[in-house]
């Protein structure tokens, strides 16, 4: 977006990011809480109140956000004649600028490409480094294929790598960065011997759709083989990036990044993990999160 939260430590960055946990942490206690449903009751609590507060840091940090890349934009635009790539921001305040969104809008988009893509691609990749370092077996095929191009690949040949897409694929079924999405239902509809009302909000548990053994046998194993032919597999069995036209926006970028890290990682080092088979208790809020370290050693090859 054309904005770094890593490059440094100011206090409002470091807000901004514990508030996002907190919101997250927050969401889903509200969720699992049925008393904490109501509004009226939900605001009135310690709980509620920190949930506005966090909200408000979040929106304040968005508006200026906004507010310093619009100066930017604006100033580099005039400079250079709108000759450049353009950052995500900057194509948002284009689309402002031709009336086709306002602010609101806007802070609404930032706050959906920072929260969602704030941390969910790394704990993926830490789920994914403990996967192939319990499976030498897969790694040492992943290493094959990363021989096979023969030097660090570009984005084209990342895309042509069959097994590197199936791994990521695998990983992502095992530990679905967002483990549950929720939706409205649009027309009545039976779902076995229960009607289901138009209006009806229902949660969709991606994690455990991917572990059924019905659509995945042995479910619980990491194989990423059994993405390699997928002409079965009902288009709905997998869905960890949601599915339809409310999908994520960002899948292409989160897996491009999980495909660079997870080639070069392989290509120069070999895995193992310090704990065979050990796996972490997961912690859920909006992310789904190891609830202890994750330690895996690396080995130059």
């Amino acid at each position: 977006m054309g904005i770094r939260l890593n490059a440094d430590k100011s206090t409002e960055k470091m807000m901004y990011k514990k508030a996002i946990m907190e919101i997250g942490q927050i969401v889903m206690k509200r969720l699992t809480t049925v008393w904490l449903h109501s509004d009226l009751i939900f605001y009135n609590m310690p709980t509620g109140k920190n949930f506005a507060k966090c909200l408000e840091n979040v929106h304040s940090f968005a508006d200026n956000v906004i507010v310093e890349r619009k100066k930017t934009y604006e100033s580099v635009a005039s400079e250079e004649g709108g000759r450049r790539r353009l950052a995500f921001l900057d194509l948002l305040l284009e689309a402002e600028r031709k009336g086709e969104i306002d602010l609101e809008g806007i802070r609404e988009e930032v706050n959906t490409f920072m929260f969602e893509g704030h941390d969910t691609t790394a704990t993926a990749l830490a789920f994914g480094l403990m996967l192939l370092a319990d499976s030498e077996e897969v790694q040492e095929r992943l290493f094959e294929e990363c021989q096979q191009v023969g030097h660090e690949p570009s984005v084209s040949e990342l895309n042509d790598m069959k097994y590197l897409e199936a791994v990521i694929k695998e990983i992502l079924r095992l530990y679905p960065s967002v483990p549950l999405i929720g939706r409205e239902i649009t027309e009545d509809f039976m779902l076995d011997d229960i009607k289901v009302k138009k209006g009806c909000e229902v949660v969709v548990h991606i994690y455990d759709v991917h572990r059924r053994p019905d659509l995945y046998p042995d479910p619980e194993a990491f194989k990423p083989e059994r993405f390699l032919d997928e002409e079965k597999r009902h288009p709905y069995s997998y869905v960890p990036f949601s599915a339809g036209l409310r999908n994520c926006i960002g899948q292409r970028f989160a897996k491009l990044q999980m495909k660079v890290v997870i080639s070069e990682i392989v290509r120069n080092f070999k895995l193992s993990p310090l704990v065979p088979g050990a796996r972490p208790q997961l912690k859920v809020d909006l992310v789904l999160r190891p609830a202890e370290t994750i330690y895996v050693k690396f080995h130059p090859r």
